[in-house]
């Protein structure tokens, strides 16, 4: 086990961070390489997947434009009178990842509401802004389908395209009568500056449990960007404007081991000067995306807190 954590963190974490592999990648991201790599442990992946959607109770199937819908079987009774949803998206890097996401499946089983799990073209074949494209035309059909009352959320390189997809809202209705914003936003551990500019991608690289920014993330940023301008605000939400109107609540997640803490951080900031309503859960000890590990307590807590936040904003309208 890896020494040096603080007396919070559980045994657990502690553990599956000393399985945990945050190497720097040798290979190149060509489209030839990536579309290999992505092969590998993809069968145990989607084994994985479809045993905990047995075990959540949850039902999965592919909508007509190849997303994943997911529904909780026996969902609580209040869930099956609302007409609420939620549009998802993955991380992944921009360039790794599927619906098949195990955050999604726990929101669906939790929440008993519809989760869509965007399932959006990656990189490098696909570069910016194709992924906010198909993730800003999946939460428009997705209205026009299931209605307005929606939850939009995603997880690192998602969090980011979520964020994107909340700009672009935000200007369609600036620009005129745009479609209704989320009722609220969910914005786990966000991939937030491709440029790599803020101090957690220095103090914390090689600290994160999984990921670090040399040799790795900063791949990923350059094929998702492809030629664009790194601190463009639809590539790097960290330079967004959140003025000008008005803001859904968000709930932000983080840890203090997280090389995307920075990201984080200024959003939360960004978000709250504008005058929007913001909650920031920060661990104590912990590394990016420690919720998708289900084993871990701290990722059961940030569920349930999670859970009670999305009730909470729901429970608004």
């Amino acid at each position: 086990m890896r020494a040096g954590f603080p007396p919070t963190v559980s045994s657990v974490a502690i553990a599956a961070a000393a399985e945990a592999d945050n190497r720097v990648h040798r290979w190149p991201l060509t489209p030839r390489i990536t579309r290999w790599l992505r092969t590998k442990g993809a069968a145990a992946r989607r084994e994985g997947f479809d045993a905990d959607r047995a075990a959540l109770g949850v039902e999965v199937e592919r909508d007509a434009r190849g997303h994943l819908v997911m529904t909780a079987v026996d969902g609580p009774e209040s869930a099956r009178v609302d007409d609420a949803w939620v549009l998802w998206i993955h991380g992944g890097g921009f360039c790794w990842g599927s619906a098949r996401d195990g955050t999604g499946l726990r929101l669906a089983a939790g929440l008993g509401r519809p989760v869509v799990s965007v399932e959006y073209p990656l990189a490098p074949e696909a570069r910016f802004p194709v992924a906010i494209d198909v993730c800003l035309e999946a939460y428009l059909a997705g209205v026009a389908e299931r209605g307005p009352r929606v939850l939009l959320g995603g997880v690192s390189a998602g969090a980011n395209l979520a964020l994107g997809v909340l700009q672009r809202l935000r200007a369609m209705r600036a620009a005129g009568d745009g479609p209704p914003l989320p009722l609220g936003v969910v914005a786990l551990t966000p991939f937030g500056d491709l440029a790599g500019e803020g101090d957690s991608y220095r103090v914390n690289e090689g600290r994160d449990a999984w990921i670090r920014w040399r040799g790795q993330q900063e791949r990923f940023a350059r094929a998702y960007a492809g030629g664009a301008d790194l601190r463009d605000p639809l590539v790097s939400p960290v330079h967004a404007d959140w003025t000008g109107g008005a803001l859904p609540p968000a709930i932000l997640t983080t840890g203090t081991r997280d090389l995307f803490l920075s990201d984080t951080a200024r959003i939360h900031t960004a978000w709250r000067e504008a005058g929007g309503e913001a909650d920031l859960v920060l661990a104590e000890g912990l590394w990016h995306s420690y919720l998708s590990d289900a084993r871990l307590p701290e990722s059961a807590a940030l569920t349930a807190r999670l859970l009670d936040w999305c009730e909470g904003v729901l429970g608004r309208e």
